[in-house]
């Protein structure tokens, strides 16, 4: 009985596929996506590996006498270490005392360029005070940027007061970063982000995927339908024949048009990282550095093959599913004004899906997330970010693909009976009645 409903899907396929690829726009908009995706990203890259030229902006203060007895702060050697290159061509004088500063700096010929910070302890405080001479053209700005880095540099010598090691030092100043999660969940930055941002950028990227391959799904269904020819053609194809054969060849042409942009994207990010590095030496690449730290972050079936594998098919199979709707919508068509509103309808299961799979995430609402991996509608949206980062076991990645396939095939068999059953309903408006009427008949 299968055999005789699904006779002549390869020619239909065969017919529909050709034709889809033999478009000029088809042929076009891939290749011009695709050029532009490898020079974009050269360029980019390029850009972006270029060394940073440009000049630290040096202080204008020439001399700093300091009063920090009995600290005597290494102030110079500290603005080194924490790389504060404006500051580096100032000469810092320890000297005892308030008055001993005064007097040297009165000696100094170039006593406009100078000031005095005098660092001191009361009421259990540190004080730092930067003083102008009379005679002085700094501004007050110069000398505050200047307190301010000296502060930073007293506060990581005060682990030195302490007779604490520089590494004893560090851990002191180092801020406490607070958070909460569960055990066994991935705690690092970069999976934070990854998991965050993931799941938006994929659904994105699969919403206009459906959106644009949608209509024409819906359109090639109705075409035929709605110019008087289905009778024509089904003395030699039946419905469900005309309905997998159609869906799997658009299906078939968006996904190799995708993946096509893909090997481009990756091709773009090779060739600019060959030629950064040729023109840049030392030059390491951002995509595959963020990546490597991205991946720490991660369990162990995370970019795993059998993950990477099984991901692909969750997609796949999950834009056939809604390939499979968008046809079941075009056989629903009865006049040709109607086709609009049918692929409106079909939106809205895209849309919903979308929001759900990534506010589930973004709310952290462990019971919708759960909800989305075992729905067809939301198991192509989220299942392949979940394990691609490894937040769902291999297992229930593979149920979730049978799920979806399971209702696949249940779609196309719906789309097939839809499809036969309302061809004597052209041009009449449809209801729910006559849709539960024509789902019951018998075949």
């Amino acid at each position: 009985m299968k055999e005789s409903r699904f006779r002549g899907w390869k020619d239909v396929f065969s017919f529909t596929f050709c034709q889809m690829v033999k478009k000029t726009g088809y042929r076009a908009v891939t290749a011009v996506v695709a050029l532009l995706l490898i020079v974009a990203l050269v360029i980019v890259i390029v850009l972006t590996g270029k060394p940073d030229e440009k000049q630290v902006e040096m202080s204008e203060i020439q001399t700093v006498y300091v009063v920090d007895e009995p600290y005597r702060v290494d102030y110079a050697q500290m603005l080194s270490l924490l790389g504060k290159g404006s500051f580096l061509e100032i000469d810092f004088v320890s000297v005892p005392d308030y008055d001993t500063a005064l007097l040297r700096a009165g000696e100094e010929k170039e006593s406009a360029a100078s000031t005095i910070v005098v660092v001191s302890y009361q009421d259990a405080t540190f004080y730092m005070e930067g003083i102008l001479l009379e005679n002085s053209t700094l501004k007050t700005g110069a000398v505050e940027d200047l307190l301010t880095v000296m502060s930073e540099c007293f506060e990581y010598a005060k682990g030195g007061m302490a007779q604490l090691t520089q590494e004893q030092s560090m851990a002191v100043m180092m801020p406490v970063v607070t958070g909460d999660g569960k055990i066994g969940e991935d705690h690092s930055m970069g999976a934070m982000i990854i998991k965050m941002i993931a799941p938006m950028v994929f659904g994105l990227v699969l919403y206009m995927m459906l959106i644009f391959y949608g209509q024409d799904v819906s359109r090639e269904v109705s075409m035929e339908k709605v110019s008087k020819l289905t009778e024509t053609l089904l003395t030699s194809v039946r419905p469900y024949a005309m309905i997998t054969g159609k869906v799997l060849a658009v299906s078939l042409a968006g996904v190799i048009q995708f993946f096509i942009w893909i090997l481009s994207a990756v091709a773009g990010l090779a060739i600019g990282n060959i030629v950064a590095k040729s023109m840049y030496p030392g030059y390491e690449n951002v995509v595959i550095k963020v990546l490597e730290f991205v991946r720490e972050g991660f369990s162990t079936s995370a970019f795993s093959p059998v993950a990477i594998i099984l991901a692909i098919l969750i997609f796949v199979v999950g834009f056939l599913f809604y390939s499979v709707l968008a046809g079941m919508a075009g056989s629903l068509v009865s006049k040709p004004e109607d086709t609009a509103q049918m692929q409106s309808i079909f939106q809205f299961p895209i849309i919903i899906s979308f929001f759900a799979c990534y506010f589930g995430v973004l709310l952290e609402k462990e019971g919708l997330i759960l909800a989305t991996r075992f729905i067809p509608f939301t198991i192509p949206f989220g299942v392949p970010c979940d394990l691609l980062t490894g937040s769902v076991s291999i297992l229930q990645g593979v149920v979730s693909l049978v799920i979806l396939l399971v209702f696949t095939v249940f779609c196309i068999i719906l789309s097939g009976r839809l499809y036969e059953g309302l061809i004597l309903y052209n041009g009449q408006k449809m209801n729910l009645k006559k849709l539960v009427n024509v789902v019951r008949v018998k075949k």
